[in-house]
């Protein structure tokens, strides 16, 4: 007779994508961003919420798969499915895609699982798109909740245009190729009754719980042995026979450091982050501040550099937004909204809409974007602004009368730094091209906006 959840004896799989071993890559790039916020930063553990009808039996372990696949998640989810004594394994998934990572280790994780694996798109209206798709392909039950959508099947791995895996020759290899190729740009929604997807989803289930119930009974080929599921039980409340979960349900999340550094793992974040580090390093230069921006301006690019690492992005994209904050910048020492204002929005606008090349999988969300260009653009200009006059302005001082004035720099100026007019710090430069050192007297020759312009004392070129 078959054992329940333990391997009797061998058995033709499901139709699936065959299992593609290669060399592992070198490290990706976010190990290294990994170490410099290792520092600062706890490390994270699962996050485990149970329910426990029989807490001595193998639990049903629900493994998280959301947001673009990466390396990160592709070590999270290969790991946790290495975990024995689990009855069953399910892969709750509503990602757009594969962004970048060696997908054959994550298939062939799924296919070495100690335990069957099963494949969930939900809730609604959850996705499983590009690489995410072929992760559902390859568990042993593929699921979907009402609404939920699969498709866009090419490229499988955005970052480096990998198509879809190869599959297994068999009765239902034609009819899984057939799939392949209508769906290679293309889109399916399920209903509360299907369609069934050759190779990618078999059936429909509304919720989680729903699915766990109703696999009690079936019957499992995996890693060409057979398992019968465990997982229901009847109960009888107030003289009714009630279906319920049999077993322990553990839900598993990446750490605390993978959640921070996969802030920046969609192309709208990656793109907020990088404007916003810009940002605050532009006011902690001009405001001369106690460092805490600098701080921010720091973690913000880290988790806007993992973006960067890990996205397939449109490098010109990301110099239109360089360029777009350089001219806000320029505009804002002289004090002018002008033309360096409006060309550098729209700049910075664009960079944002084009940041990746993802489309149409999942493309720069256009709302964050608008967001994130105003909120940057605000900042710079007001509250940049603000905070600038009120630092190194003085009332006692008019700006007429402070031509001519003699004065005291209080840093190098190289050709910018700062000096000191009656008690107050104003920013200067030393349009002469010469090197003024701290303690040096100098004298006012010009005002741009909120900009001096000196001469050291003596100079044949001060007037």
């Amino acid at each position: 007779m078959l054992c329940v959840g333990r391997k009797y004896t061998d058995a033709a799989p499901y139709p699936r994508a065959v299992r593609i071993r290669k060399t592992r890559p070198v490290p990706h790039v976010a190990a290294a961003i990994l170490s410099l916020v290792s520092a600062s930063l706890f490390f994270g553990v699962w996050s485990v919420d149970t329910s426990s009808a029989q807490p001595s039996a193998d639990p049903v372990v629900v493994i998280e798969v959301g947001d673009p696949i990466d390396q990160l998640v592709i070590d999270y989810v290969s790991s946790s499915l290495g975990e024995t004594d689990v009855h069953l394994f399910i892969l709750k998934i509503d990602s757009p895609g594969a962004s970048s990572g060696d997908l054959a280790t994550l298939y062939d994780a799924v296919l070495d699982a100690p335990a069957p694996v099963v494949a969930w798109i939900g809730p609604t209206p959850a996705v499983a798109y590009g690489g995410a798709a072929f992760l559902v392909n390859h568990a042993d039950i593929r699921s979907a909740a009402p609404g939920s959508r699969v498709g866009l099947l090419s490229p499988a791995n955005q970052r480096s245009g990998e198509g879809p895996p190869s599959v297994v020759e068999g009765d239902d290899a034609g009819a899984f190729v057939a799939t392949v190729a209508s769906l290679s740009e293309g889109v399916v929604t399920f209903d509360s009754v299907g369609p069934v997807v050759t190779g990618f989803v078999d059936r429909v289930d509304p919720a989680l719980g729903q699915l766990i119930v109703s696999l009690d009974g079936e019957v499992v080929v995996h890693d060409g042995q057979t398992y019968i599921l465990d997982t229901a039980t009847t109960q009888t409340v107030d003289g009714t026979d009630v279906v319920v979960a049999s077993r322990q349900v553990q839900f598993v999340k990446a750490g605390l450091i993978e959640r921070f550094l996969r802030l920046g793992a969609r192309p709208e974040t990656a793109f907020l982050f990088l404007v916003f580090a810009l940002a605050f390093a532009v006011f902690e230069f001009y405001a001369a501040g106690s460092g805490l921006m600098a701080f921010v301006a720091g973690l913000s690019m880290i988790v806007a550099g993992y973006g960067l690492a890990t996205l397939p992005i449109w490098w010109p994209a990301v110099a239109m937004v360089l360029i777009g904050m350089a001219l806000w910048v320029w505009g804002f020492i002289q004090n002018r909204v002008g033309w360096k204002a409006i060309v550098g929005s729209a700049l910075v606008l664009a960079g944002g809409l084009l940041f990746t090349a993802t489309r149409p999988a999942y493309p720069p969300a256009i709302w964050l974007v608008f967001v994130a260009t105003l909120s940057a653009g605000v900042f710079v200009w007001y509250s940049l602004t603000t905070v600038v006059r009120g630092r190194f302005a003085t009332p006692t001082v008019g700006r007429e009368e402070m031509l001519g004035r003699r004065c005291v720099a209080v840093s190098d100026l190289e050709p910018i730094g700062v000096v000191l007019i009656d008690g107050a710090r104003w920013r200067a430069t030393a349009d002469r091209g010469v090197h003024i050192a701290p303690g040096a007297p100098v004298e006012v020759v010009g005002i741009t906006g909120l900009l001096l312009e000196v001469d050291p004392v003596g100079s044949p070129q001060a007037h």
